[in-house]
């Protein structure tokens, strides 16, 4: 199934639970934990929110993935965990 969806894809989360194929890193887990608070602040309309955030980023001519909303908030959540670690 990890394969099915996108191909580098090691968790995902759903409400409080970050389901893991693997143990994350810290940038990994800080992004998996930007989407845990994006789940608390709109609970279950966070599944719609998200799939119509796909919708634009890709009708607009981006990528579905990469440039949704929600994943740029939790890549950034990760560059800050990046940054923290290097120091």
């Amino acid at each position: 199934m990890q394969r099915f969806v996108l191909p580098n894809w090691v968790a995902i989360t759903i409400g409080h639970r970050i389901l893991c194929w693997r143990d994350l890193d810290q940038v990994e887990l800080a992004h998996e934990l930007k989407h845990v608070e994006q789940w608390e602040t709109l609970g279950m309309r966070f599944i719609l929110a998200y799939f119509m955030a796909s919708f634009r980023a890709s009708r607009s001519g981006g990528d579905r993935y990469l440039d949704n909303r929600f994943e740029r908030e939790a890549a950034e959540a990760g560059e800050k965990a990046r940054k923290r670690e290097t120091g």
